[in-house]
């Protein structure tokens, strides 16, 4: 017997839970497909792990910088890598938990444990049973992107999500990419006393970001000891007295670095593989499945959210776009999808954030804009709390004066970005945010002055 649905998700991580509660909502009868573990990405090997363990980086890092505020914890600090582990396995758990039960509250969702493929543009099949709907949403999330180098595989290497399932730290790690992940984990592993490596392909860490924030996160990530190498083209893998040893080209040199273990933190792709997207004429790229402004994939009753669109891989956009294609799957009226204010973030210390336009793109576009920075160490709750790094930027229209888009290297950069992300949503202007009273002193007090002072020159 083939039951039927208004609308079927693929996948239980964020983009799927939000769109099965979003089309639940409305009243639909929606069934949610996922072969578990249950949480997806964001939960189980992702945000949420992730940020725990860098956490205790973090934390790591004050330490050794108490003495600058007459704090001395002494010559040895104690750290417990097990520890670690087991407390992040324990939030994780009941974060998984708290999810599922959320799904299993809804008396408009049925949870079907399994994996999906489809059979035709209207049923998939989850293990022996088959079930059709009128509409589809594929949230299928992503994996690594494994580059293709001579001997990797046979050598062993580590992803993301190895890591987070590590027992013991090696001595040594080689890390290639200096993406989100490179950096995070760079910083990460080199707190805990490793001897990190990190190799980038570009000429620049954090390639996609201006050139200014790719300066300071190699600045900071140098002072914790990580050693960086840019410009490189990885050739080959091997073993040599127990050692991993990656062969690289930099210029016209070939050179080479050894480690007890190797990282791959290439980037992400969207999981498409054994869903049988061909028999629902369901198109896909490189990235994963393309979908139009609607969120809908080649086949306009099939929407995609999340990761496997290969947008933007966060979780924030992932919810997003999982609300809105379910939402859109059993509407009437379709709502267009806007990117224009997502704010992201980089964990590393200190912080990396953005909402809107960088200065790069912003000169990519040809927009008519200006560009302010104003640096932390000419604040002054950053100067009372030893917290100076980094900076803020804004580009701001030039003749309207409105906020475009936000850049913070910092301390709390991932909370101070939200509120450029209020005044963007609102198309703000410099003038207009000027206006608004501020904590004083605070760090969030930065983007008030910078605004000041475009205001005062000609804003």
């Amino acid at each position: 017997m083939h039951r039927l649905f208004d609308l079927i998700v693929v996948g239980g991580g964020s983009a799927g839970r939000y769109a099965a509660h979003s089309a639940a909502r409305l009243g639909s009868k929606v069934a949610m497909v996922e072969g578990g573990p249950f949480g997806g990405l964001c939960i189980l090997k992702g945000c949420m792990p992730t940020k725990a363990l860098l956490r205790s980086s973090e934390i790591i890092g004050t330490f050794r910088k108490a003495p600058a505020v007459g704090v001395f914890p002494g010559r040895w600090l104690g750290i417990d890598f097990p520890f670690m582990m087991r407390r992040k396995d324990h939030l994780i758990r009941e974060m998984a938990d708290y999810a599922l039960e959320g799904i299993r509250r809804n008396k408009n969702i049925v949870l079907l444990q399994g994996m999906a493929s489809f059979l035709s543009p209207k049923e998939i099949q989850v293990g022996p049973n088959i079930y059709r709907a009128h509409r589809f949403v594929i949230a299928t999330g992503s994996h690594e992107r494994i580059p293709a180098v001579k001997g990797l595989r046979e050598t062993g290497f580590l992803t993301s999500d190895d890591l987070l399932e590590l027992k013991e730290l090696p001595e040594s790690c080689i890390i290639t990419g200096g993406g989100a992940e490179g950096v995070e984990f760079g910083q990460f592993l080199a707190r805990l006393g490793i001897k990190v490596t990190l190799l980038q392909r570009s000429d620049r860490l954090l390639s996609d970001e201006d050139p200014d924030i790719s300066k300071e996160m190699e600045k900071s990530l140098k002072s914790d000891g990580v050693v960086i190498r840019t410009g490189v083209k990885l050739l080959r893998v091997g073993r040599r007295r127990g050692k991993k040893v990656f062969f690289y080209r930099c210029g016209s040199k070939e050179k080479e670095v050894c480690a007890e273990e190797i990282l791959v933190v290439t980037g992400r792709v969207g999981n498409t593989d054994g869903l049988g997207l061909d028999k629902a004429n369901v198109k896909t790229s490189e990235q994963g499945i393309s979908v139009n402004e609607y969120l809908q994939t080649s086949n306009p009753n099939i929407y995609a959210a999340g990761d496997v669109t290969g947008t933007l891989l966060i979780v924030n956009l992932a919810t997003y776009q999982g609300e809105l294609a379910g939402r859109n799957a059993v509407s009437e009226e379709k709502t267009k999808a806007d990117y224009r204010v997502v704010p992201r973030a980089l964990f590393t210390d200190p912080e990396f954030a953005r909402v809107g336009l960088s200065e790069t793109e912003a000169l990519a576009q040809a927009r008519d804009h200006r560009v302010g920075k104003y640096f932390f160490s000419d604040l002054g709750k950053a100067i009372v709390t030893d917290r100076m790094d980094g900076f803020i930027k804004i580009v701001a229209g030039r003749t309207t004066g409105e906020i475009l888009g936000v850049q913070i290297f910092a301390a709390e950069a991932s909370n101070i970005v939200h509120q450029a992300a209020v005044a963007m949503h609102f198309r703000a202007t410099l003038s207009e945010y000027a206006k608004i009273s501020h904590i004083h002193p605070s760090l969030a007090e930065i983007m008030l002055y910078l605004a000041e002072e475009m205001t005062e020159k000609g804003f």
